[in-house]
């Protein structure tokens, strides 16, 4: 069934205006009554202890109330009183970053009020030890206050932990109760919102199904201070079930997910107003046993109308969109583990697609434009049908099989060949150029509207160079993409994709790249002068110009082809696609110094101190993913994980190059790291594997043939090594020169061990001489290389080889 062209015209003003009611009313019995619920039972409580993984709350005196059961079952409580909070990380990582934010490698917290949720036994513990009856007093109040809180979702985050937690996917707690309450198997989970002294939003979680899938992370205990502004704001622990740390069973490639998508039909129709109405039918499977509650990722600002499955209405849940309005869909019955279902979603609503004048359109939630499970985890197939005003222009993932009109309406349907981790679009008055590379037979096209948007159009007009058209430098991008995919065919093999389409956004300084579809920011299509007119001497903005086309395009081998699996994984992604980019410019530039400065500043960026007197690296190693980004360290996750991740990549390379080979080593891991995880989420444990496989000796540090040392240092540590290099070049017999030189290894730890090449200039032409082996703080002073002629000079890591201070 497809949209009809009255929705198309225009969306219901009346459907729109009785949505919430609606959702409301379809949302399940039991979640009502949880959502609901009053105190209904209160206790005096004394010296009672809840002992959960890492952490020990003890309840020394006062008053705690509980909700009316739901389904025989005590699953939310509220206390007043004097309490204490407990908690050690249970790994040295975690301690340190601990201690990096609050100075402390333990928590110790006071608190005079807690709301507990839970779905496992902490009722039934506390009732044993708990006397009754006490006096309601603030209990309704401070029930009241922590849902408020809790259920509050802003459109304007004050810090990006808030943006995190109040995403799109924020959490239900209700719903979360649910759906382990439908599911009598599942382990339970426990919460912990705490008013403390000091920090008046503590959160501690011990979630079997993972705390904070989102980002993602199958991490089951987490402790995060809620704090927007606050130095030591963040995610405090994250880490797997104690018990599973001290037997050596954690693992990142757990997998928490309930259902796995196999594939989606998407009907979209945008209507002149830019109102938005779609229907979604997805296909999937059952990853668990016993689960009825699947979520869904969805934009608030759609709203779901209708859910059914096999022709049968289907419950589902979707709070007001200033709420915790994450869809929910709760089936009639618990599903078998590997059966198959299905669900077609029905929604409208706006804020996906924005004018920006001059026929562009911002396409926000580009995520979730559609309802989905497991965006960038599951790969699925997709068919897409499309309906917009007949003025515009629309390209999508896939491939175009069909185009028609109907009335004014232009209709597209884009399908999958290969499954994609995510779908999406781009939109507006586009001019459009495609070509073919006569090499591979991939199609290359350009998308690009011939006016700027509206906040550029003046200072286009006072730009040299006249008013700004986009379309005019189609051609550049489209010839950077081509050559991008023809390297990156080369180093990474083949693209599993037929065509890659380069599109204009009207964002100014960020780009994205979906499966076979890349956002092109507008700095991209402004020309060198007319960059100048409108900043100024901006040398970052004309790398970052340079640098963004092969940087995105290489993310559909960094993203796509070959997915992430945790927030910990994600330097595959983007420090993968820098070091791409720097990969292009050293075979698309004449002047190979634009390469060794593309990783001279990658370094700065990495090393230079912001206003709080802090490096990224201060913040924490790689692996830490978006924990990185800090209040006194906000550019830590991006300088690290891309630049930093980059450099990891980067230092493989040359520690696996031999002058004879040349990069074939190299090349020949990173051809294989694609085809064994293609279509798949890697892991660093993943890849550190792959490239143990092509290890080279200089790389077998210890001659046990792992690079456990490397990533240890590189991925899980923080030290970057200083150095120091003196030589001197004197005559020797028969016309030749002896080098005496000394190296000195600084501000590591005494197990940090590095090689480190040593080249020599002679006159132009640059020579590996060896490489030295550097551990620990130490000097190495009596190196000595006879010389085959005088170099014009001698120098450690000409090619950025190691990253130092």
């Amino acid at each position: 069934m497809r949209i009809p062209q009255t929705v198309f015209r225009t969306a219901s003003l009346t459907l729109m205006a009785t949505l919430a009611a609606y959702a409301a009313g379809n949302a399940d019995p039991v979640y009502r009554g949880l959502r609901e619920s009053a105190i209904a039972d209160t206790r005096v409580v004394e010296n009672v202890v809840l002992r959960r993984d890492a952490g020990t709350l003890t309840l020394k005196n006062g008053a705690l109330g509980f909700t009316a059961p739901a389904m025989g079952r005590d699953t939310v409580a509220v206390f007043i009183g004097e309490g204490e909070f407990v908690f050690t990380p249970a790994t040295p990582l975690e301690k340190n970053y601990l201690k990096s934010l609050t100075g402390q490698e333990s928590v110790r917290e006071a608190f005079d009020r807690a709301l507990f949720c839970f779905s496992d036994e902490t009722g039934q513990e506390i009732r044993r030890d708990a006397r009754s009856p006490a006096s309601d007093g603030k209990m309704a109040d401070a029930l009241a206050d922590f849902r408020k809180r809790l259920r509050r979702r802003s459109d304007e985050p004050k810090s990006f932990l808030e943006a995190l937690l109040t995403g799109e996917t924020m959490d239900n707690v209700e719903a979360d109760l649910l759906a382990d309450l439908y599911h009598p198997g599942q382990a339970g989970f426990f919460s912990a919102y705490l008013h403390g002294r000091k920090h008046s939003d503590l959160r501690f979680h011990v979630k079997p199904r993972g705390v904070l899938p989102f980002l993602p992370s199958p991490e089951e205990v987490a402790l995060i201070n809620v704090d927007p502004g606050a130095k030591d704001e963040g995610i405090w622990c994250l880490t797997h079930f104690q018990k599973e740390i001290e037997t050596g069973a954690a693992s990142a490639d757990e997998d928490k997910r309930v259902v796995e998508a196999e594939s989606y039909r998407i009907e979209t129709a945008i209507a002149r107003n830019d109102h938005f109405t779609g229907k979604t039918g997805i296909k999937f499977h059952a990853v668990t046993a016993g689960d009825r509650v699947v979520k869904l990722g969805l934009v608030p600002t759609l709203r779901v109308t209708r859910i059914t499955s096999a022709g049968r209405e289907v419950a589902f849940i979707q709070e007001d969109r200033h709420q915790d309005s994450s869809l929910y869909a709760v089936l009639p019955e618990a599903m078998a583990q590997g059966s198959a279902h299905d669900l077609i979603i029905e929604y409208l609503g706006d804020k996906v697609v924005t004018k920006e004048g001059g026929g562009n359109f911002s396409v926000g939630a580009r995520e979730s434009w559609y309802p989905s499970v497991n965006t960038f985890h599951d790969h699925a197939r997709y068919d897409l049908i499309f309906k917009v005003p007949r003025q515009y222009m629309l390209v999508s993932v896939g491939k175009l099989t069909k185009e028609w009109t109907e009335q004014d309406a232009a209709c597209s349907e884009w399908t999958s060949e290969t499954p994609l981790a995510v779908a999406g679009f781009n939109y507006g008055t586009f001019k459009k150029k495609a070509i073919v590379d006569a090499k591979s037979g991939f199609g290359i096209e350009g998308y690009a509207t011939s006016e700027a948007p509206d906040y550029l159009k003046l200072a286009g007009n006072q730009a040299a160079g006249g008013v700004i058209s986009p379309a005019r430098l189609m051609d550049d991008t489209m010839v950077q993409a081509q050559n991008a995919m023809r390297l990156y065919d080369a180093w990474f093999g083949k693209s599993e994709f037929e065509r890659i389409a380069v599109t204009q956004q009207p964002q100014f300084n960020f780009g994205q790249s979906w499966p076979t579809l890349v956002y092109l920011p507008m700095s991209a299509f402004l020309d060198a002068t007319q960059r100048w007119s409108l900043m100024g001497i901006q040398n970052r903005l004309t790398e970052f110009v340079d640098e963004v086309t092969p940087h995105e395009v290489s993310h559909q081998w960094w993203g796509h082809m070959v997915g992430w699996s945790t927030y910990h994984d994600q330097w595959l992604s983007e420090g993968f696609a820098t070091f791409s980019a720097g990969l292009y410019l050293q075979f698309t530039e004449k002047n190979f110094d634009a390469y060794l400065k593309y990783w001279q500043h990658a370094r700065e960026r990495i090393m230079e101190k912001n206003r709080f007197g802090h490096r990224p690296g201060d913040a924490g190693p790689l692996w830490m993913g978006l924990r990185l980004r800090t209040t006194e360290n906000p550019g830590a996750y991006t300088e690290l994980v891309y630049s930093k991740g980059a450099y990891v990549l980067h230092m493989l390379r040359y520690l696996m190059y031999e002058p004879k080979e040349g990069d074939t080593a190299f090349i020949a891991m990173m051809h294989d790291f694609v085809s064994q995880n293609l279509n798949r989420n890697a892991s660093t444990e993943t890849f550190q594997r792959v490239a143990e496989k092509h290890i080279r000796p200089v790389m077998d540090l210890t001659g046990k043939g792992t690079l456990n040392w490397f990533f240890a240092e590189w991925v899980y540590g923080t030290a970057i090594p200083k150095y120091k290099f003196d030589y001197t070049v004197t005559p020797a017999e028969g016309g030749k020169w002896l080098l005496k030189a000394s190296l000195t290894q600084s501000e590591v730890g005494p197990g940090f061990a590095m090689p480190v090449p040593v080249y020599a200039d002679f006159d132009g032409r640059i020579v590996r001489l060896g490489t030295l082996r550097m551990i620990g703080n130490t000097t190495m002073d009596k190196i000595e290389v006879p010389l085959p002629q005088k170099p014009k000079r001698v120098m450690i890591n000409y090619f950025h080889d190691v990253l130092e201070q």
